[in-house]
């Protein structure tokens, strides 16, 4: 869909330890108060840990920046900082990340830097 999208997914190609990514479909939406609007991620990973066990624990957001107050559009730091938290409670790992984030997978990679809703 974009640069910065194609470049990780050639991250993941490349990715020994991925197992399957898929990009969510537009009809997959993640149903947000109406004020912010509901909200459809990018991405879906399996990748196997160090101890060989493979789970979909990763839902990745890839964006040009991971400092949210840069975004062009006001509703895109807002539906990102909601995912956050609905992802969270639900125990997945999410993230925005900048297609070219080396570490993407890691817990630590890149935490947006801006995390309030600014309405």
């Amino acid at each position: 869909d974009s640069g910065v999208e194609d470049a990780f997914v050639q991250r993941l190609k490349n990715d020994p330890q991925v197992v399957l990514y898929f990009k969510f479909p537009p009809a997959f939406k993640v149903r947000l108060p109406r004020v912010i609007g509901n909200y459809n991620p990018d991405w879906g990973i399996l990748r196997r840990s160090p101890d060989g066990r493979i789970t979909f624990h990763l839902v990745r957001e890839t964006k040009g920046t991971v400092d949210l107050s840069a975004l062009q559009f006001p509703h895109e730091r807002r539906k990102i900082v909601s995912a956050m938290k609905y992802f969270d409670a639900a125990g997945i790992d999410y993230r925005a990340i900048r297609g070219d984030t080396v570490d993407w997978w890691q817990l630590g990679a890149e935490r947006p830097r801006q995390q309030s809703l600014d309405v």
